[in-house]
C-alpha cells in the first residue's frame, strides 16, 4: 500500500483549527475570570473596608472604579484601531494586574482607591478590545458557540468566585484573594494575543479624549456618594444626560435611525440589556427588602435567572438562527418571554395558588432570563454577520458598539431603577408598592422592542 502525502493544504487547515480551538479556549477562559473578578471585588470589599478602616468610604471606592472604567471605555475604540489587539492585550492586562497588586499591598485606603482606579481605567479599555478580538479572531459556527458559551462562563463564575474570594480570604487574606488568579490570568490573555490573525493598524484612528472625559464626568455624576436626597437626584439627572449625550457620539452615526439592518440591531441592543439590567439591579433588593428574603433566597432567585439566561443562550449558540426572518421570529419570542416574566415578578406579592413570594419572583426572573438567553446570543451573531450591501460599519465598529450599547444602557437603567427603588420618586409610598410600578413600567417598555425588531429586513441570510 503507497501511503499517501498530506498535502500543504491540510497541514494549513490542521494548523488553522489548531489556532482557532485555542483562541476559542483562551476566550471562555478569560470570561470566566472576568467573571470571578466581579464577584471577587464584592465578596472582598467588607472585608477590606474593615481592614483599611474605611466602612465609610464603599460609595467612594464603587464610584471609582465605575469612573475609570468609563474613562477608559472610548480609549480602548481608538486604541484598538490605531494599535495591533495583541499588544494591547497585554499591555492592558499587566495594567490590570499592577492595579490589583497595588489594591492588595494597600497600607491604607487611598493606595487601594489608587489601585482601584488604575484596574478599572484597563478594565474600560480592555472591554472593547477583547470584544473586538471574538469578531477579528473568529470566524463562523465556531464564533457563535463561543459566544454562547462565554454566557456559561458567567454561571461558573458564580458558583466559584465567591468560594474562591472566601476560602482564599479565610485561609490567607483578602490581599492574596486579590492576586493567586493573575498568573492564570496572563497565561490566558497570553493565549488569546497569540493566536489571533494578524491585522494592520491604521494611523487615521481617532483617540477619542473628548469622550473619555464626558463619560467619566456623567459617570461621576451618577456614581457620586451623596447623602443629601435632592442633591443626589440632580446630580442623577445631570449624568443621564451627559451620558445621553456621549450615547450619540460613541455609537455610530444613525444608530437611532435604524436606516441600516446592523443600526437596528445595535438599537435593540441598547434597549434589551437596558431593559434587562435595569431588572438585574434591583431583584435582591426586592428579595430582601419587600420579602425579608435572606442571602439563601436571594442566592436562588438570582442563580434561577442565570441559569435561564446561559442553558437557552447554549441552545441558541449551537442552533443559531438560520435567516432574519428566523431571527426575528425568535428575538420576539424572547421579548415576550422576557416582558411576561417582569410582569409575573411584579405579581410576586399576591401568593397565587399560595406559593411564596420568593417563589414566584425566581420563576419570574427565570422567564426574564430565558425571554434574554432567546435574545441576546442571536443578536450579537446577526450583528457580527456583514450584510451583503456594505453599511459602511467595520467589524471594530460593531464590536465597540456592542460593549458600548451594552454598557451605557446597562448604566442608565440601572442607576435610575436602584435610586428609584430607594428614594420613592414618583409618589409610591412604600418600596413593595414601587417595586410593582418600577416592574410594571419595565414589562410596558420591553414590549416597543418589537420596533427595532420589525426595522430589521428579513431577506438576508445570518449564517456564515
Amino acid at each position: 500500500m503507497v501511503p499517501v502525502a498530506t498535502s500543504p493544504e491540510m497541514h494549513s487547515a490542521r494548523a488553522r483549527a489548531v489556532t482557532t480551538a485555542a483562541l476559542a479556549g483562551g476566550l471562555l477562559l478569560v470570561e470566566l475570570l472576568t467573571g470571578v473578578q466581579t464577584y471577587l471585588s464584592q465578596t472582598v470589599m467588607p472585608l477590606m473596608a474593615a481592614d483599611l478602616s474605611a466602612r465609610s468610604l464603599y460609595g467612594v471606592v464603587t464610584a471609582t472604579g465605575a469612573v475609570a472604567s468609563f474613562a477608559g471605555l472610548p480609549l480602548g475604540v481608538g486604541l484598538a484601531g490605531r494599535f495591533k489587539i495583541p499588544k494591547l492585550l497585554m499591555a492592558f492586562t499587566v495594567l490590570i494586574c499592577a492595579g490589583a497588586t497595588l489594591c492588595a499591598v494597600a497600607p491604607s485606603i487611598w493606595w487601594f482607591l489608587a489601585g482601584t482606579a488604575i484596574r478599572g481605567f484597563a478594565a474600560g479599555c480592555i472591554a472593547t478590545v477583547s470584544m473586538g478580538a471574538v469578531v477579528t479572531g473568529l470566524e463562523g459556527r465556531v464564533r457563535q458557540i463561543t459566544l454562547a458559551a462565554m454566557s456559561a462562563m458567567w454561571v461558573i463564575s458564580a458558583l466559584f468566585g465567591p468560594a474562591y474570594a472566601a476560602w482564599i480570604s479565610h485561609a490567607l487574606s483578602w490581599r492574596w484573594a486579590m492576586v493567586v488568579y493573575l498568573p492564570v490570568l496572563l497565561a490566558a490573555r497570553a493565549i488569546v494575543a497569540r493566536h489571533l490573525p494578524d491585522r494592520e493598524p491604521s494611523r487615521d484612528s481617532r483617540i477619542s479624549w473628548s469622550n473619555a472625559v464626558l463619560l467619566a464626568v456623567a459617570m461621576a455624576c451618577i456614581a457620586a456618594p451623596i447623602d443629601s436626597r435632592w442633591l443626589r437626584v440632580v446630580l442623577l439627572a445631570v449624568g443621564v444626560a451627559l451620558l445621553s449625550v456621549a450615547t450619540h457620539r460613541v455609537l455610530p452615526d444613525g444608530t437611532f435611525r435604524m436606516r441600516s439592518r446592523r443600526q437596528a440591531v445595535i438599537a435593540f441592543m441598547f434597549g434589551l440589556c437596558g431593559l434587562y439590567f435595569a431588572a438585574d439591579s434591583v431583584v435582591a433588593i426586592v428579595a430582601h427588602d419587600v420579602f425579608g428574603g435572606g442571602a439563601r433566597d436571594i442566592g436562588i432567585v438570582l442563580m434561577a435567572g442565570g441559569l435561564g439566561w446561559a442553558l437557552i443562550g447554549l441552545f441558541c449558540g449551537w442552533r443559531p438562527a438560520s435567516d432574519i426572518a428566523a431571527y426575528r421570529r425568535r428575538a420576539g419570542l424572547g421579548v415576550a418571554v422576557l416582558s411576561l416574566g417582569v410582569v409575573v415578578m411584579a405579581c410576586a406579592s399576591t401568593r397565587w395558588l399560595g406559593i411564596g413570594p420568593i417563589a414566584i419572583l425566581a420563576v419570574g426572573w427565570t422567564l426574564a432570563g430565558i425571554g434574554m438567553g432567546l435574545c441576546y446570543v442571536d443578536t450579537l451573531n446577526v450583528l457580527f454577520t456583514p450584510p451583503e450591501e456594505p453599511d459602511g460599519l467595520t467589524d471594530l465598529d460593531v464590536s465597540n458598539a456592542a460593549v458600548m450599547a451594552e454598557s451605557i444602557s446597562g448604566t442608565l437603567t440601572m442607576t435610575a431603577a436602584t435610586t428609584f427603588l430607594a428614594t420613592g420618586i414618583g409618589g409610591a409610598a412604600t418600596t413593595g408598592a414601587r417595586s410593582i410600578l418600577l416592574f410594571g413600567v419595565i414589562a410596558a417598555a420591553v414590549t416597543v422592542l418589537v420596533i427595532p425588531l420589525l426595522r430589521i429586513r428579513a431577506d438576508e441570510s445570518v449564517q456564515p
